[in-house]
């Protein structure tokens, strides 16, 4: 196999034996001394760092023969994030047979808990939301331990799951500082954006969950993307934020309109050669047009009592 030359850190030297597992290989040329391990899914030698490819799981068992055939399982576990589930099948069974796996598939249906039977509803609601809306896989996951957690603490009685998902999926957002507005995640989630809102509060007030407050420059590099804008827009617009982000006058004011205050006012500055309208910037940011021309004049004040 190709060998690919990576850097390893003596962080093998801690791994507990259940996490390295010992690779016995009639023969390896890497180095002097190669000390072949498995982690985390490749082979990799110890000593020189020389990864080998990954770790290829080994298939079950075919079956030709036809007693291999009716020897072969047929009733195994599904793994999903939830956990492992057994499928019964009873295609094959006779009559009677078939009456008392099917009273042995409800009971065995039945025993699920209330967790797992939540989960089963909400994950492909979470998993529509998430593709509709282009989040990574990374958040995706954050999104699911955050509503299996809301879960555990039973603040799904008398509420909705669609809008506990998204507002799990707006936290995770959140935490990993991926610019997506409340009102992407609403419109995608078909809510209200009031109702998201609320929801998400009630998250953050349960689970003690702790976020930095949004500033406007979480947005800048986003909006000006979309709007198909240049770098030295992008740079003027964060140099606009950054002389005015003190200011008393645009205290508590919505990020996302500042954010797009300052492009409008970057472009302008710039002479106008990637011209965009105010419906332009302000659908894209979410705001009215409205919102977008007085922050605009609130940020010209600013910087003319500066100067």
């Amino acid at each position: 196999m190709g060998q690919d030359h990576v850097e390893i850190y003596p962080v093998y030297e801690m791994l507990e034996e259940e996490q390295v597992r010992q690779v016995s290989e009639p023969y390896y040329d890497c180095c002097d001394s190669p000390d072949i391990i498995e982690h985390r899914g490749i082979y990799v030698c110890r000593n020189c760092a020389v990864v080998f490819g990954p770790v290829i799981v080994d298939a079950p068992k075919r079956a030709f023969t036809r007693e291999e055939i009716e020897k072969r399982r047929i009733r195994e576990p599904v793994y999903t994030n939830i956990g492992p589930r057994t499928i019964i099948n009873v295609k094959k069974e006779n009559v009677k047979n078939k009456v008392l796996f099917y009273r042995l598939a409800k009971i065995n249906k039945s025993v699920s808990t209330t967790f797992e039977r939540n989960l089963t509803v909400a994950q492909p609601k979470l998993l529509r939301l998430v593709s509709q809306l282009g989040i990574p896989q990374s958040i995706m996951e954050i999104a699911l331990k955050i509503y299996s957690q809301v879960v555990q603490k039973h603040l799904t009685t008398g509420r909705s799951i669609e809008n506990l998902v998204a507002a799990s999926v707006f936290i995770a957002c959140r935490m990993r500082s991926l610019p997506r507005t409340i009102e992407e995640i609403a419109e995608a989630a078909n809510i209200p954006v009031k109702v998201l809102a609320k929801n998400y509060r009630l998250i953050l007030r349960e689970m003690q969950l702790h976020l930095k407050p949004l500033t406007a420059k979480y947005f800048v590099d986003r909006f000006a993307t979309e709007l198909g804008l240049s770098i030295q827009v992008k740079n003027r617009a964060y140099e606009l934020l950054e002389l005015v982000e003190n200011s008393p006058e645009l205290l508590g004011k919505d990020p996302k309109g500042l954010s797009a205050a300052a492009i409008y006012v970057a472009i302008r500055d710039l002479g106008r050669k990637e011209h965009r309208s105010q419906t332009q910037i302000s659908q894209v940011a979410h705001i009215s047009e409205v919102t977008l021309r007085n922050r605009v004049k609130n940020i010209k004040n600013v910087l003319n009592a500066t100067s």
